[in-house]
Parts: C-alpha cells; sequence; structure tokens
C-alpha cells in the first residue's frame, strides 16, 4: 500500500503539560501531550520565535558521542505539526495568563497594604 493511499486518521493531542523554565536563549517551557491517547510525546522545547512575533515548538534530539544529531521524534506532516503547536501553545498561553493573572493581584494586594496576615503586630 503506497503512503498515499494510507488512510489518515483526524488527531487528537490531549493531555498537554507544561512546565516553564527560567527563560534562556528563547527557550520558555517544556511540553508533552498524548497523541490519538496511545502515543506520549514529551520533552517538547518551547521557544520563542526569533523575530519574537509568537512560538515554535523543537522536538527531541539525541547527540551521539562524535556530535551528530538524530531526531526521536517529529511530525511528519504539516497539519500534524501545526495539530500538536495549536493545542501546546493553547494551554501554555493558557498558563502564562493566569501567572499574570496572579501577579496582577498579588501586585494590587501590596499596594492596597493586605498582606493576608502575614506581619501583623499584636497589640
Amino acid at each position: 500500500m503506497d503512503s498515499c493511499d494510507t488512510p489518515v486518521y483526524p488527531l487528537d493531542v490531549s493531555e498537554v503539560e507544561i512546565v516553564p523554565v527560567k527563560p534562556r536563549g528563547g527557550l520558555v517551557a517544556f511540553a508533552s501531550c498524548v497523541v490519538n491517547n496511545c502515543l506520549y510525546l514529551g520533552d517538547i522545547a518551547i521557544h520563542t520565535r526569533p523575530d519574537g512575533s509568537d512560538y515554535r515548538l523543537v522536538f527531541p534530539v539525541k547527540v551521539l558521542p562524535n556530535g551528530k544529531r538524530i531526531q526521536c521524534v517529529h511530525p511528519i506532516t504539516r497539519e500534524a505539526g501545526d495539530l500538536i503547536l495549536k493545542a501546546v501553545l493553547e494551554k501554555f498561553k493558557t498558563l502564562v495568563l493566569s501567572t499574570q493573572c496572579d501577579e496582577d493581584v498579588m501586585s494590587t494586594e501590596r499596594q492596597n497594604g493586605d498582606n493576608n496576615g502575614d506581619d501583623e503586630s499584636i497589640s
């Protein structure tokens, strides 16, 4: 059977997990996900694009002792890559927004003098 004759099944990307890291060299987080409830993909790096416009995914590679790099896993088709990218970035951007909201709340509390009982003096 020729690869063009292979039936194409829709990809379902689920169980997306994000682990933020201290930004360095464009790297901002790592992601993992499950594809079609049967394939786990992990160690997917989330990088900012060089022009700063958005994010891109970098899939894991194995570096051999001689320096040769072997791709461990990566999407074969543009459509598969786009689906994984969409699912990962959706989760990542939600995480970033929730973190920013938490920081805004903490900043507002400090400005208003609300310290949730910390450093209270007893009269």
